[in-house]
């Protein structure tokens, strides 16, 4: 099982994302979103390699979805070990300055 790593960019993003989502839906709503994240984080400790490569992005760049929004993470085969980059709404055009937390 591949070790799961949030980065502080990726734990912004979705408190924001919850955040907004208990502000229109409801708590409740915003924690069923929290368990789906979760449950995704949880799924790429046992399948890292189950999404398709994004070369473009980066090296070893992948992206999942929990709809509609993208989970993007790096998976290092060499030391079993996935970092989520970022998470963001899918509608986004992802870019490698997006990624590095640059400003848009």
């Amino acid at each position: 099982m591949a070790r799961v790593i949030v980065s502080d960019l990726a734990d912004a993003d979705t408190a924001r994302i919850l955040g907004d989502i208990a502000r229109e839906a409801g708590h409740l709503v915003a924690a069923k979103y929290n368990a789906r994240i979760e449950k995704f984080y949880d799924m790429l400790a046992d399948f890292p390699e189950s999404r398709q490569a994004r070369p473009k992005l980066g090296a070893h760049i992948r992206v999942g979805v929990v709809s509609p929004y993208l989970v993007i993470y790096r998976y290092a085969k060499s030391d079993d070990t996935i970092s989520i980059i970022r998470v963001a709404h899918g509608r986004r055009e992802l870019s490698r300055k997006f990624l590095r937390g640059d400003p848009a």
